[in-house]
């Protein structure tokens, strides 16, 4: 059509020339006539020339009817063209909603078939635990989840993982057991005379450890001698840890009889209520900041709830946004961690301090480190395990898995639009990943120690903190360092940008500073402690600062000067 459109174009540009032509003719013949019938008054140029006017009336007129033809002819060609134009038009749309009508018929139909197979695997689950139920009250089932996963993780993954394969065996999970090990498969199905089975009932493993129970000899050859099953919707390739219950962690002490290191600590949001790692628990401290002493105004920390059943250190504690949420990172070392999340009430003095509790993952090492994102739908963790996950808050999904670093993976942090995150190392590296690509974007290898500390400037540029005793501000699109901060002694070891842009930096050995974020200029020496700091972490509005350190003591600072400093022993 558009080769027409242009040659409608060119016809209709030589007819207007034509027409030009005709007029300037016409013209012409007017003066003449005109010159006859004005009897004189026009001088008439060439008189011999009067002859010739019918014939040159009658090409001129011949002319302009075929000119007029054209023009018809063309008319119709163009009205042609846009019927044309028109049904094809029409036909498109016509086409379009018959793909539309074809996608929403097929989304309908595979939503429809993976409903289908979601309740058709719901139903053989529910049948496989059900015949798992009859066939346990008849002494015809062990559990590999319940009763040998936790067994196997206890006594035998510390001498068959894979950095360590006891005989060529990766106990680490299912699959492994019947792998081809340096004298065959650990567990033959069905075979009580089993290698596993044989080992552990001589003594000879676990090696180096205390022999296993009878009890516990007996329910391994029992498993084994009933076929070696894997539960239902279990996976034969998840970790151990992964598979295995939540396992129930000791009650605190109702008084400490030595005060723990403070090593995560978290204010609210309305810098009422502070967070504090304990043992086998979070300490819940209420703040208040207009205690009167003698007339003056003071700040006071009450102890207000204990909330247990954590594993034995607490590492990361963080606060949604909004406050009504509390993130763990917690873990027995070259143990277990684990990842939870709780629903808190909206007043530290409230009941028990939580509503909800949920398990996000285990791990085989300690978490170390918990951030919520901006908008509070993500939260990543970070751990011993070398690994950071990203979890999905509502519901508890985990969505991502990595694992980035060489060592621990020590803090972790979201970008302000939640797109992107950092994490820091004990390899001596951080390292940026885009979220929505799952790209690893930057690796920052500033730093000539461990990185024990990190926190977003704005979209584009990170802050890290490590052993070298330095804060480096470095592009997160590159890595490029645009300035270091040099500080003093002992690392960094807590690292905090407030919102009036100031980045307060506490380091090991005891000091809290103020920089300009711009320079890195040093603006204030805040306080000096006596103890080395573990941890640092500010209100969301930068009037409090609170530090906790090794000795167990937490520190609470004033950033506007107008209450002294208070220090207690975080310990019940």
């Amino acid at each position: 059509m558009a080769g027409n459109r242009n040659t409608d174009q060119v016809t209709t540009g030589d007819m207007t020339h034509k027409t030009h032509v005709l007029s300037k003719l016409l013209v012409r013949l007017v003066i003449l006539v005109a010159g006859v019938a004005g009897d004189g008054l026009f001088a008439v140029a060439d008189p011999t020339a009067l002859p010739q006017l019918p014939d040159a009336v009658r090409r001129l007129d011949a002319e302009r009817v075929e000119i007029e033809t054209q023009q018809q002819a063309t008319a119709e060609a163009a009205a042609a063209i846009r019927r044309e134009a028109s049904e094809l038009e029409r036909r498109r749309q016509e086409l379009l909603r018959e793909l539309d009508a074809e996608a929403a018929t097929i989304a309908a139909k595979e939503k429809a078939n993976q409903e289908q197979a979601t309740t058709q695997a719901e139903t053989l689950a529910a049948r496989a635990a059900e015949i798992e139920h009859v066939l346990r009250a008849g002494g015809k089932w062990v559990s590999f989840t319940d009763e040998i996963a936790p067994l196997l993780r206890a006594r035998c993954v510390a001498c068959h993982s894979s950095r360590e394969p006891g005989g060529g065996h990766v106990l680490t999970n299912y699959a492994g057991l019947f792998s081809q090990g340096a004298n065959g498969p650990a567990v033959t199905a069905g075979d009580p005379a089993s290698l596993l089975c044989e080992a552990v009932a001589n003594g000879s493993m676990p090696q180096d450890g205390e022999p296993l129970s009878p009890a516990e000899v007996d329910v391994i050859q029992r498993w084994v001698a009933l076929g070696a099953r894997l539960d239902a919707g279990a996976d034969a390739t998840a970790a151990l840890v992964r598979i295995m219950p939540r396992p129930t962690q000791p009650s605190p002490p109702a008084h400490y009889a030595a005060a723990l290191p403070v090593s995560a600590l978290a204010f609210d949001a309305s810098g009422t209520r502070l967070l504090s790692a304990g043992y086998h628990e979070v300490l819940s401290w209420s703040v208040r900041t207009d205690a009167e002493d003698g007339g003056e105004a003071r700040m006071v920390a009450n102890l207000a709830t204990r909330i247990d059943d954590f594993t034995e250190r607490v590492h990361g504690l963080a606060f949604s946004v909004d406050g009504q949420r509390v993130a763990v990172a917690a873990g027995t070392p070259g143990v277990i961690g684990e990842v939870s999340l709780l629903e808190v009430p909206s007043s530290a003095e409230s009941g028990s301090g939580i509503t909800a509790r949920r398990s996000l993952g285990l791990g085989d090492d300690g978490f170390l480190s918990v951030a919520f994102s901006a908008d509070g739908s993500r939260l990543a963790a970070a751990g011993a395990d070398m690994t950071l996950r990203l979890y999905d808050v509502a519901t508890g999904e985990q969505l991502a898995e990595r694992s980035d670093h060489a060592d621990w993976v020590q803090a972790v942090a979201f970008s302000p639009s939640g797109k992107k995150i950092v994490s820091v190392s004990r390899d001596s590296t951080a390292k940026v990943v885009d979220i929505p690509s799952g790209k690893l974007l930057t690796t920052f290898n500033g730093h000539s120690e461990p990185v024990t500390v990190a926190c977003w400037i704005d979209e584009e540029t990170v802050a890290t903190g490590g052993a070298d005793g330095a804060v480096r501000i470095w592009r997160a699109e590159n890595g490029k360092e645009l300035r270091t901060i040099v500080g003093g002694q002992g690392g960094v070891e807590g690292l905090c940008l407030l919102s009036d842009g100031r980045l307060a930096v506490a380091e090991g050995a005891g000091s809290v500073r103020l920089h300009a974020v711009a320079d890195g200029k040093l603006l204030q020496e805040v306080a000096t402690v006596e103890s080395r700091i573990a941890t640092l972490t500010a209100s969301s509005d930068s009037r409090l600062l609170a530090v906790g350190c090794l000795d167990g003591t937490i520190t609470l600072l004033s950033l506007d000067g107008s209450r002294a400093p208070v220090t207690w022993q975080a310990a019940p």
